[in-house]
């Protein structure tokens, strides 16, 4: 698959990050059983099954017949976002998508079901386009609150993280760098960016005009591998795995007896083992069951001695650790 890069364009590369996204490739590793996400994928389906809504298996239904476990994926379900849009703020720009496109979507998800339940379900929606859109909308708001939003400070933490890494990159190597970075299968080329993909269903026709920019969206549900949008009305988007999604599950180092915690404190100790992935002074209190101030005065502690810094984004102020921190669990 070809990405056609002006110079235009790439002045207008920017890193988004996306709750819907998110959700979206999150039902692929739920029906694939991606290995990395085991932890979330036995937690979402025991909150799947517990769930009260008596559509729950409609709205199942819908999402895996519109995600298929492996090529296309339609891609009304993930218009471009103009910023960084809350959840409910992204439904919104789904229901704005032209019927005519989600009529291409699900004539292109019937070639691809033909011999599968769901082509019973897309046909459903095929027949009935003025209703579609809002069961496809209700079906995707209860899995985000059921299965994804109870995981979602912990996920964003991991892209913010991944995309202050990469702003970084790009100031001190250039956009090329990143590109290189960004997954194996992405390649930059004389014209702008080729993805090799091991099935395409993709199609050169329909593609975006030249000029629209680039849209980099991290998000750790697609790990292994990239998703690519490169058809009209939307801007040209990359979503691929961010650095250190394979720490997302981990849960929690043991310090209590180790010499690290004998160095600084119990409690600093268990802080530091817990930034393996960037959190709040809120989420911390939360996850260790301590008073925020408790956090913040051992947060300030740790920052000044170069063992975590601080990542903003917005309002909020997020820690990691740095590479002393790093060195210093790394030898305990």
């Amino acid at each position: 698959m070809q990405i056609a890069l002006g110079t235009e364009d790439l002045t207008k590369v920017r890193f988004l990050i996306s709750p819907l996204w998110e959700t979206v490739a999150s039902i692929r590793a739920l029906q694939k059983g991606t290995p990395l996400h085991r932890p979330w994928i036995r937690m979402a389906k025991e909150r799947i099954a517990a769930s009260s809504d008596s559509r729950a298996q409609e709205h199942l239904s819908i999402l895996t017949a519109l995600v298929l476990p492996n090529g296309y994926i339609a891609d009304s379900l993930t218009p471009t976002q103009q910023r960084q849009d809350s959840f409910g703020e992204s439904l919104e720009a789904i229901r704005a998508v032209p019927t005519e496109f989600w009529e291409r979507d699900l004539r292109r998800l019937a070639d691809r079901t033909a011999e599968s339940p769901s082509r019973l379900t897309i046909d459903e929606l095929l027949n009935d386009l003025d209703t579609a859109v809002s069961r496809i909308l209700a079906a995707l708001e209860w899995y985000w609150a059921t299965a994804v939003e109870p995981f979602w400070p912990r996920l964003r933490s991991v892209l913010l993280a991944d995309v202050d890494a990469r702003l970084e990159q790009l100031a001190r190597n250039g956009i090329q760098e990143v590109f290189k970075t960004l997954h194996p299968s992405v390649r930059p080329t004389s014209t702008g960016l080729e993805i090799v993909r091991r099935r395409c269903s993709c199609s050169t026709n329909n593609v975006p005009d030249p000029g629209h920019g680039l849209i980099l969206v991290p998000n750790a549900f697609v790990w292994p591998d990239t998703l690519v949008l490169n058809v009209q009305p939307f801007v040209p988007s990359i979503t691929y795995a961010p650095r250190g999604v394979g720490r997302l599950w981990d849960t929690v180092r043991e310090t209590s007896e180790s010499p690290v915690s004998a160095l600084l404190g119990r409690t600093r100790a268990q802080i530091l083992a817990q930034l393996d992935v960037p959190m709040t002074t809120t989420q911390l209190a939360c996850a260790l069951d301590l008073a925020a101030g408790t956090v913040s005065g051992h947060l300030r502690v740790l920052s000044g001695s170069g063992l975590a810094e601080s990542l903003r984004s917005g309002r909020e102020v997020f820690y990691q650790r740095g590479e002393l921190g790093e060195a210093l669990l790394s030898r305990a």
